[in-house]
């Protein structure tokens, strides 16, 4: 068993690790599914968690990964996948800048101590972050929607 923090301020809560056999069938589930769709799971995901930092030196850390994971991947990725991912993508951009600017870049308990580098790419970056046509608090794209 290993521990999580609770997000409530009480104790850690013990969670189990899934068994091997729940293992097995996960990977069993996992195996078939398309390139494209694992990566939409991952790209959803960093990005939410990046979305509930933003002001934070972690947020940009996760939107530099997830940037340079997209520029990676884009060519394995349907047009709509990465037109979405693209635009979400541009807005956390603008609303973590936002989001610094308001905080005054300072980093909050259990951020990183300093705001990481700007990622080093060997390709030009695709598109420049452009003002956002929705909020950064709208609702995240997500695998299949």
């Amino acid at each position: 068993m290993s521990e999580t923090p609770d997000t409530g301020g009480g104790e850690p809560r013990e969670t189990t690790q899934p068994s091997e056999d729940e293992l097995r069938a996960y990977l069993e589930q996992l195996r078939p599914l398309p390139a494209e769709q694992v990566l939409a799971e991952v790209f959803s995901t960093v990005l939410t968690a990046a979305q509930a930092k933003l002001g934070r030196h972690d947020a940009r850390l996760l939107i530099d990964t997830a940037g340079l994971a997209f520029e990676h991947t884009r060519a394995h990725l349907g047009d709509e996948a990465a037109d979405q991912f693209e635009q979400v993508l541009n807005q956390l951009r603008m609303a973590q800048v936002q989001a610094e600017r308001q905080t005054g870049g300072e980093g909050e308990e259990n951020d990183l101590p300093s705001a990481p580098a700007a990622p080093q790419t060997s390709q030009p970056t695709a598109a420049q972050p452009q003002q956002p046509e929705q909020p950064a608090t709208s609702k995240l794209w997500l695998p299949g929607s």
